[in-house]
């Protein structure tokens, strides 16, 4: 259910990142109970914006948000990225429009601050909007 987990803190961060305080378990167990809530149309949305963010990510190269190093999908770099890439679709109710780019995926996944944020302490608040805004200035919304 790691798949499941994923979308959940991708949608998690875009919908209520800015609300975000530790621990994960419990913010993202508490966006869990909201999206119980939501309307049939909410959920045929988001899933909607999901296949857009994957037509944006269709130019990357397969293992784009993969770690070089031990090979492990990132859901820090997944979650920053969709989060950026998304936030103005989001916010304006429609899918995302235009494709990702691989250099700028690349800066960021190199990006010094956004690099410290994912290291140590990854779910503090302070690196959690960190690698947020990193993303949101090198990646820009879609």
């Amino acid at each position: 259910m790691k798949d499941i987990e994923i979308l959940l803190w991708g949608f998690a961060m875009l919908i209520e990142g800015k609300n975000y305080k530790p621990s994960m378990v419990k913010f993202l167990n508490q966006f869990s109970r909201k999206c119980e809530q939501h309307s049939p149309e909410q959920n045929e949305y988001l899933r909607g914006l999901f296949e857009s963010f994957l037509k944006a990510c269709s130019d990357l190269p397969k293992d784009a948000f993969f770690n070089k190093k031990n090979k492990r999908f990132n859901i820090a770099l997944y979650e920053a990225v969709f989060t950026a890439a998304c936030e103005k679709a989001f916010a304006e109710r429609r899918p995302v429009a235009g494709v990702l780019d691989a250099e700028r995926l690349h800066t960021l996944e190199t990006d010094q601050e956004f690099v410290a944020a994912d290291q140590a302490g990854t779910t503090q608040t302070i690196n959690v909007e960190k690698r947020l805004n990193r993303a949101r200035a090198i990646i820009g919304a879609l």
